[in-house]
């Protein structure tokens, strides 16, 4: 399937670290942590992002040399930190209620094996750039909502913003979407999947058999909205 893409005239290089952005956004799109009442949602993404830099930078070499080692360590974590039942209803959108419960498992799993091979095809391209996440704002918590800033330093020193909007499930916050240079990524793969569905003539199943979770970086790096 192809991915939804804007043009626009960035170098190759930075193609490469936007690569590398969206992985971290990906990852921490995905991370749940158990955390206590009064971890603030900001903290949360703090000790996410520290975690995954962490790993990649520990175990660059054998995760660059070897792609199952990488699927696994990455299938691993996301089988302890992901809802990807939250996420299928969230990228079919309205054709969720029209699915069979088959159709929704399959593509749970569809979606599932996709993001993994994302995930672990891009790990080992972050490299060490600084990543900041933003103190909070007033307004950037309501209620049981959460808005918390990133910025990501590109090697020409160009700032690149990052959002996650996260939710409040109990006692612990929990990131429901990213928003990368103003590109909304739950909002990408839910385009992706509405496209396809109008590409094949409503039928679910061909739009299962074709999915990918793969983001255009030039449309990141064009900005989305």
């Amino acid at each position: 399937m192809r991915a939804l893409g804007l043009k626009a005239g960035f170098p190759e290089a930075l193609w490469q670290r936007m690569a590398a952005i969206v992985v971290l956004a990906l990852g921490a799109m995905m991370t749940s942590l158990p955390a206590q009442a009064a971890t603030a949602p900001d903290e949360v993404i703090r000790s996410a992002v520290e975690r995954m830099t962490q790993r990649i930078d520990a175990e660059r070499d054998k995760l660059a040399g070897d792609p199952a080692y990488a699927r696994k360590v990455v299938d691993e974590e996301l089988d302890e930190l992901v809802d990807f039942r939250r996420i299928t209803r969230l990228v079919m959108g309205d054709h969720f209620g029209a699915a069979s419960r088959d159709q929704r498992n399959r593509f749970m799993e569809r979606f599932r094996r996709s993001m993994v091979q994302t995930y672990a095809a891009g790990v080992t391209m972050y490299e060490g750039q600084p990543i900041s996440v933003l103190p909070l704002e007033e307004g950037d918590v309501r209620g049981d909502r959460a808005r918390v800033q990133m910025e990501f330093v590109t090697d020409s020193g160009r700032p690149m913003p990052i959002a996650y909007t996260m939710f409040k499930d109990g006692e612990a916050w929990k990131v429901d979407n990213v928003i990368v240079n103003g590109l909304n990524l739950g909002r990408v793969f839910r385009m992706q999947f509405d496209q396809a569905m109008r590409q094949h003539g409503g039928d679910i199943d061909k739009v299962i058999a074709g999915w990918s979770t793969e983001v255009d970086i030039e449309e990141a790096a064009a900005g989305g909205s």
